[in-house]
């Protein structure tokens, strides 16, 4: 039996994925590393947060949301 081998970098076909996957002669194998396609800006950019969370430079929702809501204020009485 063949070995037929698909590569698909979109998931504009998820209806042409399942109906294959349905057929057992065909197997989809997705061998691509998403990290490895990242710029290296974006990988520090990863790592950087990596290090704020092990750090505890982190801030919650809610936190946030006080933070933003009170610039947002203070910016209406600004004017």
């Amino acid at each position: 039996m063949k070995q037929v081998t698909i590569n698909i970098k979109d998931n504009k076909y998820s209806f042409f994925l399942e109906l294959i996957n349905k057929m057992d002669f065909i197997s989809i194998v997705d061998n691509d590393d998403w990290y490895e396609n990242l710029s290296q800006n974006e990988k520090n950019s990863i790592e950087k947060g990596i290090n704020d969370i092990e750090k505890g430079r982190i801030h919650s929702h809610e936190e946030v949301m006080t933070i933003a809501r009170k610039k947002i204020s203070d910016l209406r009485n600004s004017k």
